[in-house]
């Protein structure tokens, strides 16, 4: 045999024998936090050999070098590297990939990576969500997300006013809600638990997508979906205790005797009655109560290659801490995809739910509170003597007092309000090409909505029914959506990507309204109407037609470039009004993957961005560029026969407003994204805003307002976010974010022949104003100056003749009474005195999250607040007021007299100028919430292994406190006030009451105790 030959042979032999003693076969399985990971990647670094886990997480590679790295991998998990050194078994656990810039974010239409990101996007994400108990998903915007103020309510089941940059527009300011693709009403249905992400879309360039409902801003929902893998199933429950937190300090017995005697006189009951006089009744003990909340939910997900599903059903119940008020929820949803080949899918989302809210009552355009300051404090509850079995006040005894027993008023009526909610899609997807795909959804929302309202007969002494009422509400809204796109994305050169979307959409709903009201002299037993019921019905059509395209490029990563133009036809406007435009542009550029700096150590990455364009609204009412008829007017005189009248005043001229938006960018990261910052600046011109005037009664309209295009409105202000993450192994890591947002918004014009715009009545006075130049609905009235010492003071300020005068010749303001600044110097204090008191609007809002985890042990910190607003509250009318025999609260027995000057409490005046609208009732409406304190402990896996056969893969427990406490200023139960829903006559939208404490139901403080189970 030929040498070389044999020498090649021995060779490859040699080889042969080498390789099959230190190649081997590596066997093992890959975890999740929740368990077995299936569909996740190994492979033998620098080489094509790996494999796949299968179902139950278990991987096996052959032909593995002794010595080899295995990569680890799997979408949205940080990939792992692990030596081999010659095992052949490897147990890995896979880590979800938190890093910002390799997030998922969802924007309109799609999803993209917060590395291409060129808008205005902020992400609230599930263990986010879940950190803080919350019974409505917007409440985990609070503090979350830098721009975004959330004015949370403390009614149980009332979904809080979410703003976005502000408010820019007068009617309906609230954000567009899109869950899953599909708009919806609110969130106040939905399981917060079912919620994996919240994209908030903040600028034109993402918002415009959505073209007419933009303006405010977007919400995008995101509902968690089944992963291929061993079915997961979760279990989380929790128990909360609250309570009010603050009480006011109200006038008892003793002292509301020593203040009526010496101001009004004692009441005749004191006389009549004296015995009656000695009971001391806390009205706020009988109102508020300590109350319990419980929530369970409980979920399933998993899947194959071919199928998907995730399944949760939920139910919370919670007592409110005002009497007789609640809010019980029922949720089930449903989540699956079908993928049939390679190419097809088809999926669905179904989410079913059905609400019950025991409402608040109110009665004379007075809350339940407001009643309760002005209870006198001898009164009884209960008085078996009485129909009803209520005490209350007497007109003879207690001398025309009238405030009403509010035990009665929320107790013995019965007033609910039901909603039933269906919200699901259909969708299917075919890719035609490779990158070309095309979608249609199906998306609907079926929602009823009905109160009921049963109020019994009743008499306790001036206050008194004498026939049972019934008044019975229904709402049967349907919305339907049908959406086809169709999108492509290709990579030219490797470096040239691009991204197109063309969208056609149809959206149409239909709202029908049915009312019933009749009395019932002869029992109070039946809550069901019989007869004689005077009936009213309402049918609401709206359509909205969209075609929309758009452009996202990028070279190389660097470069980034995003265009969109939709187009909307709406069906609230006449014709030639119908259609708009809609066009965004974003630019943007990646600095940190310049030459320069792609390798530094220091920077992860600098992003310098910037976007233009423009949203529109059009409006919440419908048909308001024509008029139909209503016949529920008689003609006095003419025997009352029924005749018509118009329902509102059309106006066909109105139009669309339209938002130009501009905004400017910059996002940072430091040593490996360990640090996070982003800054933004934003500009919003919101022309022809859709402006609610208040119609005049003796018109004799069905509507209460008429709209007009009457504004122009300015908003901008400045978004901050910093964030640090400290997780370098060990035991022990944390994190800390601190976001904080700017807004100042103002009326830069008004149009239409408006001088001013006014909304807001109390006690006949409107208490907010719009104008040019000033911020919307700011507080509108005199200035004060202390109090008058003398009558050389008094007459120094009134000295045009007769201006201290009423018409019967007698002096008007007297020394103790309120010093009104006369803002013109003319001598008098009249209407022309009326200055801008206050803003109700916070410059500042802000979020501070703490979070640390030491071995199994985990806690988090969250406070958020704002600054730079003003409270207008009405209750400290009924507090320090003194108009009328109510019970008062203790600062009157400081009020000033003679021998007691210093003091701001004025004299004690019934009808005097004293209780104006004025900055008397104007408070500081900053403050600081401590929002959730929680510590939690996850029981190790050595521990989880010996339980249930190791069935258990997660077990948490935890406690939990939820406005532990507050740092204001403000006298009131609670600075966070938004607008009240019915006690607000001539007020234009809820916005238009935000920062009006009439009386509002504060937040509890919840104390929580839960578990959290995964297996």
């Amino acid at each position: 045999m030929n040498k070389k030959l044999f020498l090649k042979l021995l060779s490859i032999v040699i080889f042969i024998v080498g390789t099959s003693m230190y190649s081997q076969n590596v066997t093992g399985t890959i975890f999740d936090s929740y368990g077995p990971l299936a569909g996740a990647n190994v492979i033998v670094k620098g080489t094509s050999n790996g494999a796949v886990t299968d179902f139950d997480g278990n991987f096996s590679v052959s032909n593995v070098d002794a010595n080899a790295i295995l990569v680890f991998s799997f979408i949205g998990y940080i990939s792992q590297e692990i030596k081999v050194n010659g095992k052949s078994n490897l147990d890995v656990v896979l880590v979800e990939d938190t890093s910002e810039l390799d997030e998922v974010v969802v924007v309109g239409y799609g999803k993209t990576t917060r590395r291409l990101v060129t808008g205005a996007i902020s992400s609230v994400q599930s263990e986010d969500i879940n950190r803080t108990p919350i019974t409505s998903a917007d409440q985990a915007l609070q503090g979350q997300a830098p721009g975004v103020t959330v004015i949370n309510g403390g009614v149980p089941g009332t979904a809080p006013q979410v703003q976005i940059r502000g408010l820019g527009t007068f009617g309906n300011s609230q954000p567009l809600y899109v869950i899953d693709g599909i708009v919806s009403t609110g969130l106040n249905a939905i399981n917060p638990n079912d919620i994996e992400t919240m994209d908030v879309l903040k600028d034109a360039s993402t918002a415009a997508i959505y073209g007419s409902r933009a303006s405010n801003g977007v919400v995008l929902i995101t509902t968690k979906k089944g992963k291929s893998g061993k079915t997961k199933v979760t279990f989380d429950s929790y128990l909360s205790f609250q309570n009010v937190p603050k009480t006011l300090d109200l006038l008892d017995t003793n002292q509301f005797k020593q203040f009526v005697s010496e101001t009004y006189g004692l009441p005749n009951r004191y006389t009549s009655n004296p015995a009656s006089t000695e009971l001391n009744t806390d009205w706020q003990d009988e109102v508020f109560q300590s109350s319990i909340m419980h929530n369970t939910n409980i979920g399933a997900s998993g899947g194959n290659d071919t199928a998907i599903f995730n399944l949760s059903a939920g139910y919370v119940d919670q007592e409110g801490i005002i009497i007789n008020t609640g809010f019980k929820r029922a949720s089930l949803r449903l989540n699956s995809e079908f993928k049939v080949g390679s190419k097809f899918k088809i999926g669905e989302t179904l989410a079913i739910a059905d609400t019950e809210m025991k409402n608040e009552e109110e009665n004379g355009d007075r809350t339940l509170i407001e009643h309760m300051i002005k209870s006198l404090p001898y009164t009884p509850v209960y008085d078996a003597n009485n129909p009803g079995g209520f005490g209350g006040t007497d007109t003879t005894l207690d001398n025309g007092s009238d405030s009403e027993n509010p035990v009665r008023l929320q107790t013995i009526s019965n007033n609910t309000t039901d909603v039933s909610k269906i919200l699901g899609s259909v969708y299917t997807s075919y890719e035609i090409l490779k990158g070309l795909e095309y979608k249609f959804q199906y998306g609907f929302e079926r929602t009823t909505t009905s109160t009921n309202i049963h109020r019994p007969s009743f008499d306790e002494g001036i206050n008194q029914r004498t026939a049972a009422e019934l008044d019975q509400k229904i709402n049967i809204f349907n919305s339907d959506t049908y959406t086809s796109s169709l999108t492509y994305s290709t990579v030219f050169n490797e470096v040239h990507n691009l991204d197109l979307l063309a969208v056609a959409e149809k959206f149409e709903t239909t709202s029908r309204d049915n009312r019933s009201q009749a009395s019932n002299p002869l029992t109070d037993t039946v809550e069901v109407i019989q007869g004689n019921a005077v009936v009213t019905n309402q049918l609401f059509e709206y359509g909205l037609i969209s075609y929309i395209g758009r452009v996202n490029y990028n070279y190389d990563n660097k470069y980034l470039l995003s265009a969109s133009l939709r187009r909307d036809g709406t069906s609230r406007f006449g014709e030639g009004h119908k259609w708009a435009n809609f066009p965004a542009v974003s630019l943007g550029w990646v600095l940190s993957e310049e030459g320069f700096l792609k390798d530094s150590d220091l920077i992860s990455n600098l992003k310098l961005r910037g976007s233009w364009g423009v949203t529109g609204n059009d409006g919440s009412v419908e048909y308001a560029f024509e008029s139909g008829l209503i016949n529920t007017y008689g003609y006095i005189g003419l025997n009352n026969n029924v005749g018509a009248s118009n329902f509102g005043r059309p106006n066909p001229d109105l139009k669309w407003e339209e938002a130009t938006m501009t905004n400017v960018g910059l996002d940072m990261a430091f040593l490996n994204n360990a640090l996070t910052l982003s800054f933004e600046y934003y500009n919003n011109d919101i022309e022809d805003v859709i402006v609610p005037i208040p119609n005049v009664t003796s018109d004799g309209l069905g509507e209460a307002f008429t709209q007009r295009n009457g504004a122009s409105t300015n908003t901008k202000g400045f978004e901050f976010n910093i964030g640090y993450n400290h997780n370098k192994g060990g035991d022990f890591s944390w994190s800390a974010s601190l976001n904080l947002g700017t807004s100042k918004n103002k009326a830069t014009k008004l149009t239409d022949g408006l001088s001013f715009i006014e909304s807001s009545v109390f006690e006949g006075e409107n208490l907010s104003r719009i104008t040019e130049g000033e911020s919307l609905f700011y507080f509108y009235g005199y200035k004060t100056n202390g109090i008058y010492q003398s009558q050389a003071e008094v007459d120094a300020v009134f000295t045009k003749p007769g201006s201290n005068l009423d018409g019967n010749g007698d002096q008007i303001v007297f020394p103790g009474d309120i010093r009104f600044v006369d803002q013109n110097n003319d001598g008098d204090i009249d209407s022309q005195d009326n200055v801008k008191i206050g803003n109700p609007f916070p410059e500042l809002t802000y979020g501070l999250n703490l979070s640390a985890n030491y071995k199994n042990f985990d806690a988090t910190l969250f406070f958020s607040g704002v600054s730079g607003n003003d409270i207008y509250n009405t209750n400290l009318y009924d507090l320090e007021g003194m108009t009328r025999l109510f019970n008062a609260g203790t600062a009157v027995l400081n009020r000033w007299t003679p021998t007691n000057t210093n003091t701001s409490v004025p004299r004690f005046a019934p009808h005097s100028e004293n209780v104006n609208r004025s900055d008397r009732f104007i408070e500081n409406g900053s403050y600081a919430k401590l929002r959730n304190l929680t510590f939690g402990y996850s029981f190790p896996e050595s521990t989880l292994s010996t339980i249930a056969n190791g069935a258990i893969t997660k077990f948490r427990v935890y406690a939990t406190g939820q406005n532990l406490f507050t740092i204001t200023n403000y006298s009131g139960y609670d600075p966070e006030i938004g607008g009240s829903s019915t006690v607000t006559p001539g007020q234009q939208s809820a916005a238009a009451g935000v920062g009006i404490d009439r009386g509002m139901y504060p937040q509890p403080r919840s104390f929580i105790l839960g578990v959290q189970l995964a297996f």
